[in-house]
């Protein structure tokens, strides 16, 4: 954001004739280094940039206010000293000030706005500098101002894009509920956890080969108990016994509370099992295999959510599939309406040591498989 706000930091031959809010607008890029130090940007993807009015100046007196045209910055000694002006010195308004805070940041705070004047004299005096020196003239100076110019016409388009794409209609909000109407429902479950390992087996060193056969061994006892825990969940047992008698078995000295959880959505289920959202009221899961425990649910309620209840998570998602739709086509503009000069951008071989004029040594062949020739 701050080199895309330079392009307009012409000053060139004509640098005392140069409208101040044009050359206002071209120190931002100066400013801003400073101003946004140690400032997080994590302004969310589609939120349009808000240009609500800038905070005002403090008054001088508790009932006044700064008038508009009253100078809030006065530069002495800096002014077109090519007039012979006795009386030397640069005067910005409030309303001119404002126009630079509001281009870089709507209702900035007011101890950055402290801040930001004192760096903004800082690259007047520095831009007066370059200019006497002459270092806004010539090609390269004319290149740069060019790609200033193309950054800042990009984050405009960008940022458009964006405020586009948060136009979210409540039409398209009630479309989207229907057609995903079972992302949209809350399910209450009994739920049976199924240690992998034998406590005495989960002990053992990993690197121990024979100590490895008796975790797979555990492993694969504890496995055949889940089946026979979900068989007998789905033929209707309780729970919390099933629970326990999973604990006893694996040598856990634990005691099983409560299975039910309730109003649960999809967002906050592990993905690894959520298809048990597929499942209908009373049916029971497969054992799940999840990374720590088996894993057997038993859908005992669903429940639609509201669609005023999903609303900002629906115009999230329609936001978003926005974007991507304009990024997608865009790169597929790129894409398809560009080509490239292969041999220009070709990546340079990496270097040898063999010398000049010496081969490259022959390919070591690969050994052959235990057993053949």
């Amino acid at each position: 954001m701050i080199s895309a706000l330079c392009y307009d930091f012409s000053i060139r031959k004509h640098f005392w004739r140069v409208p101040l809010r044009v050359f206002v607008s071209g120190l931002v890029c100066v400013l801003l280094a400073g101003v946004a130090a140690g400032q997080n940007n994590t302004q969310p993807v589609v939120k349009p940039r808000v240009s609500t009015p800038v905070q005002e100046l403090p008054s001088p007196a508790a009932d006044t206010k700064v008038a508009p045209d009253a100078p809030v910055i006065t530069i002495q000694g800096f002014c077109d000293k090519s007039k012979g002006a006795a009386d030397c010195k640069t005067v910005i308004t409030r309303a001119e000030f404002e126009k630079i805070v509001n281009a870089l940041q709507p209702n900035m705070p007011k101890q950055q706005q402290k801040a930001l004047a004192t760096q903004y004299v800082v690259a007047l005096l520095l831009s007066q500098r370059a200019h006497e020196a002459g270092l806004d003239q010539g090609p390269n100076f004319d290149e740069q101002m060019q790609l200033q110019r193309l950054q800042l016409l990009a984050r405009l388009a960008q940022e458009e894009m964006q405020k586009a794409a948060s136009q979210v209609s409540d039409a398209d909000i009630e479309a989207y509920y229907k057609q995903h109407s079972n992302e949209f429902q809350t399910i209450s479950y009994d739920r049976l956890y199924v240690p992998k390992q034998k406590v005495d087996a989960a002990q053992i060193k990993p690197d121990d080969p024979a100590a490895q056969k008796k975790r797979e061994a555990s492993e694969a006892a504890m496995k055949e108990e889940a089946d026979k825990l979900r068989a007998r969940a789905a033929a209707g047992e309780d729970f919390t016994k099933l629970q326990q008698e999973a604990y006893d078995f694996a040598g856990q000295k634990l005691k099983a509370t409560p299975t039910r959880v309730d109003n649960v959505t999809k967002g906050r289920f592990p993905a690894s099992d959520a298809s048990i959202f597929e499942l209908k009221v009373g049916e029971v899961s497969p054992v799940l295999n999840d990374p720590q425990a088996y894993m057997i649910y038993k859908i005992e309620a669903k429940k639609d959510q509201p669609l005023d209840e999903v609303r900002p998570e629906i115009t999230r998602a329609l936001q978003q599939q926005k974007m991507q739709q304009e990024s997608t086509d865009l790169r597929k503009t790129a894409t398809e309406k560009t080509t490239y000069d292969d041999a220009y951008f070709a990546v340079p071989a990496p270097p040898t040591l063999r010398n000049p004029g010496e081969p490259a040594p022959a390919p070591v062949p690969s050994t052959p498989p235990a057993g053949k020739k």
